[in-house]
């Protein structure tokens, strides 16, 4: 089975028109499949077979967005990737046809980071003239050229909720920052700050989106998925006053996590 026979016996599942066989098969294909996992075990719970989830049509809705979602990138043949150094160590990224779709940190070569894109799509290349519009941009940010990333970007991979998170937060300009109470209360959430704080953490294009701005209560660095050594090094180089760690990058904490008034 491949991702797409999977959308339409998912589909079919889902509106109990299926055969009798078509759970097994289903279970078989989401073990080998991260994104068709992602999508199955909360339609399992929707129908009742591994978790008290309580029916309803917003649940249902969600599941049908996010299935949509790994389907739609299963439909991509390629992704192409490149790296760049920079202060924060090497940086790879990764993009589809539709835009810039991963940025990491940390990575150890590219073959690992082919493993990580491989979760989106069989067929991942190195390619970085595919990619050198994000590397190029990168690169000015990095020598104080670019205050502003302007890239065509792909979050077809993240939730709806996740995806309001990055919008908003994509207004933050250079050189400001918000709190994670700020932003849940610009989008009328007020009591999901850690939700907020969970949208960012799983955000696919640190730096280009710059969750980076987003501290903690009190002006605590909070958390960021290249580590806080990383995050205080690009509030540093937009202008604010963070504490420089106590030994190089990605090694201890930093004496201080305070980022000043927010």
């Amino acid at each position: 089975m491949n991702c797409k026979r999977f959308a339409r016996e998912l589909n079919a599942w889902l509106a109990g028109d299926h055969r009798p066989e078509s759970t097994d098969v289903l279970t078989r294909h989401a073990e080998t499949c991260d994104s068709c996992a992602r999508q199955w075990e909360p339609a399992r719970g929707l129908r009742g077979l591994d978790a008290p989830y309580e029916t309803s049509s917003q649940q249902l809705r969600a599941v049908r967005q996010r299935r949509k979602a790994a389907f739609d990138w299963a439909g991509h043949s390629v992704v192409r990737f490149g790296s760049i150094a920079s202060p924060v160590g090497r940086i790879f990224v990764g993009a589809t046809d539709e835009g810039l779709c991963d940025v990491s940190f940390r990575q150890t070569s590219d073959e690992t980071y082919r493993g990580w894109l491989q979760k989106w799509s069989a067929e991942v290349w190195r390619d970085d003239e595919s990619v050198s519009e994000a590397t190029d941009q990168l690169e000015a940010y990095f020598a104080g050229r670019l205050t502003r990333f302007q890239l065509p970007i792909d979050l077809r991979q993240v939730t709806p909720f996740t995806e309001k998170v990055l919008r908003a937060v994509d207004g933050i300009a250079f050189g400001r920052v918000s709190s994670y109470g700020t932003l849940a209360r610009s989008l009328g959430s007020p009591g999901a700050s850690r939700a907020v704080g969970g949208a960012l953490g799983r955000n696919p294009v640190p730096i280009v989106i710059p969750c980076h701005r987003v501290l903690a209560s009190g002006g605590l660095l909070g958390g960021f998925t290249g580590g806080l050594d990383t995050k205080g090094a690009l509030l540093r180089l937009e202008g604010h006053d963070i504490p420089e760690p106590t030994v190089g990058l990605y090694g201890t904490e930093h004496p201080s996590q305070h980022a000043g008034p927010d």
